[in-house]
């Protein structure tokens, strides 16, 4: 049993949802309380912030750090999700070069009002606007200030397809900039992958498994 109070730097497997992995690590370290600090999509991997134990108290302080992200963003198709688990609903045969990329970056850097996604865990009057509109419901979404800190183009493969590093605020969809700089270009977009590598000043270099936990290597901050 982990009866330590502190925070579990877990790197997410992809194709579970937060809180399947706050289950998961509750039950391998045998704590009663977790929670985690800041959702990220079941696709996604990297860097979840769980708290155990009195751990569990640091919720807000945890989940407004800054983000650092790895995302494959492809222009061409817009799905419902905005990500490649949902379903196409507008296309647009149109060639996005990395010369338009480079010259587009500056624009999304710095303070921006953002609308979330339509699919996401942004709740609504107490209610999750995706579990929503998966029931047909009308979804009234607010725009909200986020900050884009680096937007930086690693590579470009394939038609369409560029892989980005991005600092974020907290609060941020990459989904949602994903879908605006396809509008900016006058085509759509979709994000194919997306990787957590940093939360404050946890790295997906320090996290820990979930066969890591079970193998009793823990990378966590005692708190």
């Amino acid at each position: 049993m982990f009866d330590k109070n502190a925070i579990i730097n877990l790197n997410k497997p992809t194709g579970m949802s937060s809180f399947l992995a706050v289950k998961k690590v509750s039950r391998i370290l045998g704590v009663k309380k977790a929670g985690h600090m800041g959702t990220l999509d079941p696709y996604g991997t990297g860097v979840l912030l769980v708290g155990v134990n009195k751990g569990t108290k640091l919720f807000d302080e945890y989940l407004k750090k800054t983000k650092t992200y790895v995302a494959v963003f492809h222009f061409g198709y817009e799905t419902d999700t905005l990500d490649s688990e949902g379903k196409i609903i507008n296309e647009e045969d149109k060639i996005i070069t990395k010369e338009q990329i480079l010259m587009s970056l500056k624009k999304f850097i710095g303070k921006q009002n953002q609308m979330p996604p339509l699919f996401s865990a942004k709740k609504i009057n107490g209610q999750k606007s995706c579990d929503i509109a998966r029931k047909g419901g009308v979804v009234e979404l607010k725009p909200k200030e986020i900050e884009i800190y680096e937007l930086k183009l690693l590579r470009e493969f394939g038609d369409n397809n560029f892989q980005f590093k991005i600092t974020c605020s907290s609060g941020t969809y990459i989904r949602s900039l994903c879908r605006d700089m396809a509008y900016n270009f006058g085509t759509y977009g979709t994000m194919l992958s997306i990787i957590r590598t940093k939360c404050g000043v946890f790295s997906i270099e320090d996290s820990s498994t979930l066969e890591d936990l079970a193998n009793g290597k823990i990378n966590y901050l005692e708190v």
